[in-house]
């Protein structure tokens, strides 16, 4: 098998290690740009591999691995960090001054 037959393998290979970075980044945005980069890339491929791109697609599998974990630590972050919001924002309001009530109803009426 050439080595042209198996750039696209090595190219999605770059755009997972790609999307790899980017989640570690949080740059969600770039994140959703190359997700549509890699699925064109992905219909370009055969449906079924050649056997010479099975290295190839073993590393791409472990790398959408790593990808998959890194979201779900940053999910684990944004949690924490939003918990820690929601908690201040409840802090905040106990001390805020009492509200007055204001009549919904008119008495000149």
């Amino acid at each position: 098998m050439s080595a042209e037959s198996l750039e696209p393998y090595e190219a999605l290979a770059a755009l997972i290690e790609r999307e790899l970075q980017l989640v570690s980044e949080r740059s969600f945005d770039e994140l959703q740009m190359l997700k549509e980069v890699r699925a064109e890339l992905q219909r370009t491929m055969p449906a079924t591999p050649p056997e010479a791109a099975r290295l190839t697609l073993e590393r791409c599998r472990q790398l959408q691995k790593r990808v998959e974990i890194e979201l779900l630590r940053v999910r684990e972050v944004l949690l924490l960090e939003l918990g820690r919001v929601r908690q201040a924002q409840r802090t905040a309001t106990g001390y805020a001054p009492p509200r007055r009530r204001t009549s919904l109803i008119a008495a000149t009426a």
